[in-house]
């Protein structure tokens, strides 16, 4: 199983979205995939219409088996609530607190179950995000070109490279991915020239999220958008990122 940590500091730059439709497009392409919902927002789960029967605190902190809930054909997910606010205080004092989820995966099964996980991060740099790096072969890093926040990036950055050094060696950056564009040579470039100005030697994905009123739409009639308008620049988008990345996470 390959796992997808879709992280970001900030907040409202289409981690969730980008979660849903990834994962959406990798179940139709014929793929068995896991959503792990870490954030107690609990975004995803409300997507898909989904009450937390056994949730991510369950799978971080229990001890008996957990059966993921069907969502559609290969696509399963591990849900949240409002209880997912306390694991990083109840993972306090565990000497295997950092690489608690991806152990419990493992006891699952998971990893045998299905080909890919995508796992959803809450806007943080806390205990659950740094066990979903622990966990993650590959980051995708959304980020809207209209509000570059410089600092959050790099603390990501750090941690990443910090899991990379200490306990997760495999752990590989698929990119920056630049969402809700308006206008894409321009604010790209601003993207590329403050990475480049701040030192920052990361990738930024090939493929641009446009902003599309079709995402709200799908989310609102609780679709992914190639359900929702396969001909909308949002559909093509997502479908330029999965295209573009595929190659590299199936293996």
């Amino acid at each position: 199983m390959q796992t997808i940590t879709i992280t970001n500091l900030k907040g409202g730059v289409g981690k969730t979205t980008t979660a849903i439709n990834l994962a959406s497009r990798l179940a139709t392409a014929g793929k068995k995939v896991l959503l792990l919902d870490t954030d107690h927002q609990s975004n995803l789960s409300r997507f898909f219409d989904i009450s937390a029967k056994e949730d991510i605190y369950e799978l971080f902190l229990g001890k008996g088996k957990l059966k993921p809930q069907r969502i559609a054909e290969n696509l399963d997910i591990v849900p949240s609530d409002m209880q997912t606010a306390t694991i990083n205080f109840m993972l306090i004092g565990l000497f295997d607190w950092h690489s608690r989820l991806k152990k419990r995966m493992q006891e699952n099964g998971f990893c045998k179950a299905y080909d890919f996980c995508v796992i959803d991060c809450p806007p943080a740099l806390d205990m659950i995000v740094t066990n979903a790096l622990m966990a993650a072969d590959y980051v995708l890093i959304p980020l809207t070109t209209g509000q570059f926040a410089y600092d959050g990036l790099k603390n990501i950055l750090d941690r990443i490279n910090e899991v990379k050094a200490d306990a997760n060696p495999n752990i590989e950056i698929l990119g920056i991915l630049l969402t809700m564009v308006s206008e894409r040579t321009r604010a790209c470039r601003a993207i590329i020239e403050n990475l480049e100005r701040h030192g920052l030697n990361v990738r930024t994905c090939n493929t641009r999220i446009r902003q599309c009123e079709a995402f709200k739409q799908a989310e609102l009639s609780r679709q992914s958008i190639f359900d929702y308008d396969a001909k909308s620049n949002g559909a093509i988008d997502m479908e330029a990122l999965f295209q573009e990345i595929l190659p590299i996470i199936d293996k």
